[in-house]
Formats: C-alpha cells, structure tokens, sequence
C-alpha cells in the first residue's frame, strides 16, 4: 500500500495522540492545499473519533487539508490564551458555553453570520442550540451536542451493595446513604470527593434557591452555603465512604483516566453527561447515569446546554474553508456517525434520526438519561459574568484547604466569597 497524503495524514493524527503535532508538516509539504487546523480539548476516545472525522472530510474535500491538535481539558485553555498571546489560534477551535462570551469580548472568535446559507448550513438544527450561540444577535458559535451534569455510577458495584434509588429524584441524604452501603458491602469508596468539585457545587447553590451570579454580576453564594455544601462532603469523608482527604486534593480537576470511578477506586464521579462514553470505554463494568444529588426541597439546580462549540478564530488563514469544515463537522451523515453522542446529543434533528438505530448500550443510556431529565432542570441560565473563569479556578484551589483539613469549612468558605468578590471588582 502506497503512502499518499492523506494516510500520511491520518497516520500522523494516529502517532501525535493527545498532542497532535502535524500541522506544519502537511503545510510545508504540500502547500497548494488550503489547511485547516481544528483545536479541541478532549480524551482517547473522542480523540479517535474525531481524527477519523478529519480523515472522512479530508477524503471528501481535495484540496483542503484539515489537521487536528488536542490536549486534555486542564491544559487546553492555558495553551489557547497562549495561542491568543501569540495570534497563532487554529482555525476551528472549541467552546464551551460557561467561557464562550469572555473570548467572545476578547475578539477571539469571529461571527458566522455571513457564510449562512454558503459554506454554512444551519437548516436542520434546532433552535435552541442556534439561540445558545447567538450573542448580541450575531451566530458566534455552532453547537456540537447537549450537555447536562451527571452522577455516574458502576452499576456493578451498586447491585452487590444492594442499592435502590431513583436517579432523578434522589438528595445528599441518600448520597451519604448510599456511599456508606457501597463501602460496607464492597470495600471500595462510595464516592469521588465532590468538596472542590465547582460543577457539584454550582448546582448546590442553585438548589438552595440561589443564584451563583445575581444579574448584577455579583457572587451569589453566601459563606453559609459555601460553608453548608462543604460540610455535606467533610461528614461523609470522616465517615469513612471518600477518600482520604489528601488523596483527593490530588485529584481536582484530573484527567477522567484518574478518576475514582475508573481507577476503581470509588463507585461514583461526577460529570458532564457528554463524558458517559468516554468514560465507559475506560472501564468494563456497566455505567448508570444519575442527576446530581439534590437537597429536600427539590429545586432544580443543573441546566441542559451545549456541551461544546466549534467556532471560527479571529486568527483563520481561510475562513471559507473552515467554516465548511465546521458546517460538515455538525452536518455530513459520514462524519456525524463516526462522532456519536461522544459531544452530547446533536442539536441536528436528521443526525439524531440517523443514530438512533446505532446506538451503542451507554449511548442508549445517555439518551435515557437526557429523558429522564426533562422537566427536572433549571431553564439556561444568562451568560457568566467576566471573571467567571478564574472564580472557578479559585474555588477549585481554595477548597482545597478543606481536603488537607488546613482550615475550618466556615473560614475557607468566607474566603471563597472574599475572593470572588475581589476577582469580580478587578473584572468589571
């Protein structure tokens, strides 16, 4: 078999991994192409989805190359502000939505407006993923699939503990009651350590009935809800069902490859529901897919929203290009098939149609999970203020302290809203 381009191509993508380093060679050798670069964070399995994409459209599109560059989630976005610094974005970059409108007011993503009904093609999506990307009236952002938080669980572990619990309708009551059965009957942790886990808690706040940003843009969490979420994880961990608090500490923010549920060393993470299969195809045993815990009251905390943008940088060398490329990322039925649910559920209601047969059992899940959802979620929330992003980033240092029992829970929750209060005074 002979080495054309386009196999050299894709068996670079296959050798880079997780660092995917070839772009400049396909631009070096073979310039008469129009090359696209598309940036993403991501893990093994979407990572393979996505370069066989890349191969797909290559194959079907002589004449534009598109290469691919991934990282992990934690590194992703340093190495993009980098590449802002720098002015050296790939063309085809991804978003989530908590971040989009800072890169947004940054200049770093361009509208698509102007290529609609062109390069672009957004008849078929739904409406919602279309408003979700909009922001002053302008189409800044394609939605690649719909997202929500999960509770995810080894199924296994749970029927030899015995557990009963309804996934849609259960409280950190039952948490703790369930972590401490699952330890007793397996030996194995009940639950990752959600105390520095800012997605767990965002939803706590909301669950008490308050915003985590008021409309002034102000912080919203109250140290005595800080100080409450906290003291939720610091009984069950003296309980006996977390980890100890220093191995956990060493786990915020990890890759999924490290977390308890795929190490085995817990029976339940937590997540975003685009992560089911990623994190199936870590483990052999069966995953099931809960809400988060809510309290008593029951008053919806998580959201459903886009799991992921694609959107066009302010530094694309061919615009025309990579928007089709964008357009066929979400479109073309040969490379929506090969992505799957890995994102989320697609926003394009024929790719829905076409996948539904095909399922594969966690998709099938996901797509449960997503039923069962309905009517239980807060409606999507207005964009995050400035300053946002480093408050997440705060949090998830701060609280730290808590785990390595370096503070009381009150004293560190008074200085998380300290903190960010200060972080959104310097970001107005």
């Amino acid at each position: 078999m002979s080495l054309n381009r386009r196999r050299f191509l894709s068996a670079a993508a296959a050798a880079a991994g997780s660092t995917a380093l070839f772009p400049a060679l396909g631009q070096s050798a073979f310039a008469q192409d129009r090359n696209i670069r598309h940036f993403w964070w991501g893990n093994p399995e979407r990572d393979k989805r996505t370069f066989e994409v890349i191969r797909i459209f290559n194959e079907k599109n002589p004449g534009i190359v598109v290469t691919g560059e991934t990282l992990g989630s934690a590194d992703y976005f340093t190495r993009l502000t980098t590449q802002i610094a720098g002015r050296n974005m790939a063309d085809a970059i991804q978003m989530g939505y908590g971040v989009m409108f800072e890169y947004i007011d940054r200049g770093a993503i361009l509208p698509l407006d102007d290529y609609i009904g062109g390069a672009l093609d957004i008849s078929k999506m739904d409406e919602s993923a279309i408003s979700a990307g909009r922001v002053d009236g302008k189409l800044y952002a394609l939605s690649i699939g719909a997202n929500s938080h999960v509770s995810i669980y080894n199924t296994r572990l749970f029927q030899e503990a015995g557990i009963e619990f309804d996934p849609f309708g259960w409280t950190y009551d039952d948490l703790k009651r369930i972590a401490a059965e699952v330890k007793a009957a397996t030996g194995v942790f009940g639950s990752d350590d959600g105390t520095a886990d800012y997605q767990l808690f965002s939803d706590y706040v909301h669950q008490r009935g308050e915003r985590l940003f008021t409309d002034e843009g102000n912080f919203g969490a109250s140290p005595e809800i800080i100080a409450d979420y906290f003291a939720i994880w610091t009984d069950m961990r003296t309980e006996g069902s977390l980890p100890p608090g220093q191995v956990s500490a060493g786990l915020v923010n990890a890759e999924i490859s490290n977390w308890g549920i795929v190490t085995g060393q817990t029976a339940m993470s937590y997540a975003w529901s685009n992560q089911l299969v990623g994190v199936q195809n870590l483990i052999q045993d069966k995953l099931g897919a809960a809400m988060f815990p809510n309290t008593p009251e029951m008053i919806p905390g998580s959201i459903i929203q886009p799991s992921q943008f694609i959107c066009l940088s302010r530094d694309t060398v061919d615009a025309e290009a990579a928007v089709g490329y964008m357009s066929a990322f979400v479109n073309d039925p040969d490379m929506t098939a090969v992505l799957g649910l890995e994102r989320g559920i697609p926003a394009n209601s024929d790719v829905r149609a076409a996948l539904q047969p095909k399922l594969t059992e966690i998709e099938a899940t996901s797509v449960a999970f997503f039923d069962g959802i309905q009517g239980k979620t807060m409606d999507l929330l207005p964009p995050p203020p400035n300053g946002a992003q480093e408050i997440e980033a705060m949090f998830e240092r701060v609280a730290v302290a808590v785990l390595l029992d370096q503070g009381s829970v009150q004293d560190v929750a008074s200085q998380i809203a300290r903190e960010a209060e200060g972080i959104r005074r310097r970001s107005r």
